[in-house]
């Protein structure tokens, strides 16, 4: 075997793996609705004064199938401000967030459904995600008309 390839092999091998660690949201396809905050600095008051509104109403955020993600330049942290491996550079761009502070919502199929500077009252993304033909499904299915 030839001994030069070894190195540019597991230098592959790393790449891959790092790839595959830096996630995007498609795995919440289909099983979750998404709130992405957006804002340069994680310790920004807006934002923050946006997380704890809607942590205020956690109730309402799970039965929605909410999941809430703060986006800064360099990271994504969830809802309890804990760093993930989703990859911010990728969300900002999907999403064309790289001039925008304020809050977006994706639906469960991917899509964007609200986009808007900070400070959005819960209520209006609640009343959004149960106008939704799914969410209106859902609700007939738990009984929750």
């Amino acid at each position: 075997m030839n001994n030069s390839r070894t190195p540019l092999a597991l230098l592959f091998m790393l790449f891959l793996t790092y790839v595959g660690s830096a996630q995007d949201l498609k795995k919440h396809q289909w099983q979750n609705r998404i709130i992405l905050l957006k804002d340069i600095h994680f310790d920004s008051v807006k934002l923050q004064n946006q997380l704890n509104l809607l942590l205020s109403t956690n109730e309402k955020l799970k039965d929605r199938d909410l999941l809430v993600f703060i986006v800064t330049d360099k990271s994504v942290y969830d809802d309890s401000k804990k760093k993930t491996d989703l990859n911010s550079s990728a969300i900002i761009k999907k999403y064309d967030m790289a001039d925008f502070n304020g809050l977006l919502l994706i639906g469960k199929d991917g899509g964007v459904k609200f986009r808007k500077g900070f400070i959005v009252n819960p209520k209006t993304i609640y009343d959004l995600v149960d106008g939704m033909p799914m969410r209106k499904t859902e609700m007939k299915s738990k009984g929750k008309h």
